[in-house]
């Protein structure tokens, strides 16, 4: 093949690698994945080539493989050499034949262990087995938490606004002793968490954890003989899934000695023509194939793709004894052409997994498996990914004489919103649907394989589900969040709908198709196992490998399902279980349920309660609200606090205000604290303000005047929270009474600083209406209070002499004027003394 029509289907790919987009010169019929996957592969032969031109680093990966095919004596002469290199460079390329590494020792796995099923060895074998991948479990999700709570310890230091110092400082930064003791809990020993927060204070973010090596996924045990399937044996299947049962030893060797091998496939899909399957091209390849892996360092393993497409094709069901025997003649053939190579020596024909090989020729399992159904993905000139008719099912479907649109409404569906049943524009429109949400439903349609794929928050919006559905915030976050069902569709309705506009994904059930034709297109989700484990036993014999079929599982099956597929096997099988489902939850009682349960004593009549969980709404302040007014300078600057209180005299608001300051600041700060009252309303605790803002520091900043308990701060946000954790969380520990304590400088006034400055210190009891708004009460509460003195006020007999209490407005104000007792507060003459001690 000249040089011209190679390049003829060569163009410029951009593909993601590691992160960032690269531009590659490659096939232009090659999918994203299978660009990939020959990229991967490259490289682990050190060709890097591939990742700026696929062709070069094709042709170069030949050039190598031809020089060894030649060293060893299968290419003989200049012309055999150059048609080998033509020859396997155009097959590469079109996607048709495909190897993995060719280098000794590649791909090489640990050793698997070989044990009789009735060898006492056994037991012992198969609890190692467990503890090992129970351990490996348990190393990731504690290296997990870990990084986790040592990260939290390192953004509490980090966020952290004041002293460097102070903020590493867990006496000194509430925070950071919160994410501490979390992190001890997490098993981080104090060392690790001092580690952390000196790293933080440095400017570093972001704690690295050597993450234990992930779970293997490869084959480690094989019982061999008849097994007896006990509890043991199926629960280390099940969990590991790097169990497998051999009928016999001997065929458990061969596997074990293939492990590791260089492996190649042809893809079958590739050499159909207009007359049919071309039998003759495909041999040729197989040979080419065959000399490839041959001329490489150590023994190898050839495997056919796509068997089941394959049969599909040509109209043959998979579950029959002539679809076995087309398949195990297929396979002769293959054998034949491995001979007439010169290979066979050194290759092998196997049926074996390899998801990369797969991608890289772009077609279904080297494994000899029953197709996976009539539908393909296919890529759109922007990168999405649209549902087709594979060409297994266009051939079939041609075979059998059936309607291509016909077969293509029932699989693909009609994609019509407007003709659906149950959820069609108006029943949408009833719900608040407009015009936008339908179309934005109807366009992502063609994209998606469930209808609830097309009802997500990414579609439709997630203001929209939430103002016009109602969906709370909780449901929101959810990542499986069923919009239908919130619409109050049932799941009749559902199923309706989406079978109209998205189809089905079988053939099984087409009234249009012959019953022989119906049972040619079944999926092997449709087959089941057993047919694919006789058809691996009708093809070892051809093998020179033992047939190692892997069952794979969806993940909610149990260990009894495990147990029924490895009881006498025909082949040697290893049962995997699919991975978790992305939105997989699970749901779990609050730790006040739990407290509750536990403490609660049986009752002696039977109370059934219903848990209604509120969403999260705004807690609206009361028209009259009570608070106070706080009016400080810091640093010599003015500041007027002012907070709202609830009824029960939680803080619900707080207004700042700075007086004689740039608009910008000022404007700042009544936007900050705006911020900090919707917060509040909303249920964000007082506390978490407080331990956010205590200790930032910025100008303004130094003594504190006009406030009794916070002489210093560091700012002005550090004032304002000092002052309210004070206040309304009783924070004794944020007072500040050694003005020196926090000034901004680090230096103090003096003797002076320790004056007393408060006018309140000596003068004894105060009046009521010092602390209690009596425009809020108008009038009505004093009359009803009785003031105690704070235990840092001036107390006992020598208060209650200075002092009495007015009978008209329940103020302690009334005092001695002369032989006079008059209230300070309402000016009424209360008589006197000497009158009043006798009454």
């Amino acid at each position: 093949m000249g040089s011209q029509a190679r390049d003829a289907g060569i163009e410029m790919r951009a593909v993601e690698l590691g992160g960032r987009l690269a531009e590659v010169r490659a096939p232009a019929h090659w999918t994203d994945a299978q660009l990939e996957a020959w990229i991967a592969a490259l490289t682990t032969d050190g060709i890097t080539a591939g990742e700026t031109d696929m062709q070069a680093a094709i042709a170069e990966l030949v050039e190598d493989l031809t020089t060894r095919a030649q060293a060893k004596g299968l290419v003989r002469d200049v012309r055999a050499r150059t048609r080998f290199r033509d020859d396997l460079t155009e097959g590469l390329l079109s996607g048709v034949i495909a190897l993995s590494s060719t280098k000794a020792g590649s791909g090489a796995g640990p050793e698997i262990a070989l044990v009789d099923a009735g060898s006492p060895a056994l037991p012992p074998t198969l609890a190692a087995l467990l503890a090992d991948h129970h351990g490996a479990m348990a190393a990731q999700a504690a290296a997990a938490a870990l990084s986790h709570r040592l990260n939290a310890v390192m953004d509490t230091v980090l966020r952290c606004e004041g002293d460097a110092q102070a903020c590493g400082d867990p006496l000194a930064n509430p925070s950071l002793a919160r994410a501490a003791e979390a992190a001890r809990a997490a098993g981080a020993t104090d060392d690790l968490i001092l580690d952390a927060i000196a790293l933080a204070v440095t400017g570093q973010s972001g704690w690295d954890v050597t993450t234990p090596e992930p779970l293997s996924d490869r084959l480690a045990l094989i019982v061999t003989g008849p097994a007896t399937v006990d509890g043991v044996l199926a629960r280390a299947a099940w969990t590991t899934g790097r169990l497998a049962v051999a009928p016999d030893r001997a065929s458990a060797e061969t596997i074990v000695a293939a492990q590791g091998a260089p492996r190649g496939g042809i893809n079958l899909m590739g050499f159909w023509s207009d007359q049919g399957f071309d039998i003759a091209r495909f041999q040729a390849a197989v040979t080419l194939l065959a000399q490839a892996l041959a001329a490489g360092e150590t023994p190898a393993r050839l495997g056919l793709a796509s068997v089941g497409e394959w049969l599909v094709a040509h109209g043959l069901d998979y579950d029959s004894a002539a679809g076995r025997e087309t398949v195990r003649e297929l396979y002769l053939a293959a054998a034949r052409a491995v001979a007439a190579g010169g290979a066979a020596a050194d290759v092998a024909l196997a049926l074996f997994d390899d998801p990369e090989l797969q991608l890289r020729l772009a077609a279904g399992s080297l494994s000899a498996a029953p197709w996976t159904g009539p539908l393909t993905v296919a890529e759109t000139a922007d990168g999405e990914t649209l549902r087709v008719l594979s060409e297994a099912a266009l051939r079939g479907l041609a075979l059998a004489g059936a309607d291509r649109d016909e077969a293509q409404a029932l699989l693909l569906g009609q994609a019509d919103l407007s003709t659906a049943p149950a959820i069609n524009p108006a029943t949408l429109a009833t719900r608040g649907f407009t015009a936008h949400e339908i179309d934005a439903v109807q366009a992502a349609l063609p994209f998606v394989r469930r209808l609830a794929d097309a009802f997500t928050p990414a579609v439709i919006g997630e203001g929209f589900i939430r103002d016009v559905l109602g969906a709370s915030a909780e449901q929101l976050a959810h990542p499986g969040i069923d919009v239908l069902a919130l619409m109050g569709f049932s799941a009749a309705d559902v199923a309706a709908a989406e079978h109209h506009l998205l189809g089905g994904d079988s053939l099984a059930d087409a009234e249009f198709l012959s019953p022989a034709a119906r049972a040619a297109f079944r999926s092997a989700e449709e087959l089941g196992a057993a047919p694919w484990l006789a058809m691996a036993k009708a093809l070892a014999p051809v093998l020179q490998v033992a047939p190692l079929i892997t069952l794979r599982l969806p993940w909610s099956a149990g260990p009894q399902a495990v147990a029924a597929l490895l009881a006498d096997p025909p082949v040697a099988v290893r049962v995997r279980r699919a991975g978790p489902p992305a939105d997989l939850g699970l749901d779990l009682p609050t730790r006040a349920d739990a407290q509750a349960r536990a403490t609660r004593e049986p009752p002696e009549e039977r109370i059934i309660e219903r848990v209604v969980e509120r969403d999260r709404t705004r807690r609206k302040l009361p028209d009259r609200r009570k608070g106070y007014i706080q009016k400080a300078a810091v640093g010599g600057h003015k500041v007027y606090l002012h907070t709202g209180e609830y009824d029960d005299g939680e803080l619900g608001e707080i207004f700042i205000d700075m007086h004689k300051e740039g608009a910008a600041f000022r404007s700042l700060m009544n936007n900050f604290a705006i911020a900090i009252s919707i917060g509040l309303q909303y249920g964000v605790p007082l506390d978490e303000f407080v331990d956010a803002f205590v200790f930032t520091r910025f100008e303004p900043a130094g003594p504190v005047t006009g406030n009794d308990t916070v002489r210093s701060a560091t700012s002005i946000l550090d004032y304002i929270f000092r002052e309210l954790g004070v206040s309304y969380l009783g924070r004794e520990d944020l007072a500040t009474g050694d003005p020196a304590e926090l000034n901004a400088d680090g230096l103090g006034r003096g003797k002076a600083d320790a004056l007393n400055d408060d006018p309140l210190a000596d003068a004894g009891p105060q009046p009521a209406s010092r602390f209690i708004s009596r425009g809020f009460s108008r009038g009505a509460a004093p009359d009803n209070l009785v003031f105690l003195p704070s235990a840092n006020r001036v107390s006992g007999p020598a208060a209650h002499d200075a002092a009495d209490v007015c009978a008209a407005c329940g103020d302690v104000a009334v005092v001695r004027k002369g032989a006079v007792l008059i209230c300070e507060t309402c000016g009424v003459r209360a008589g006197r003394r000497g009158e009043d001690q006798g009454a």
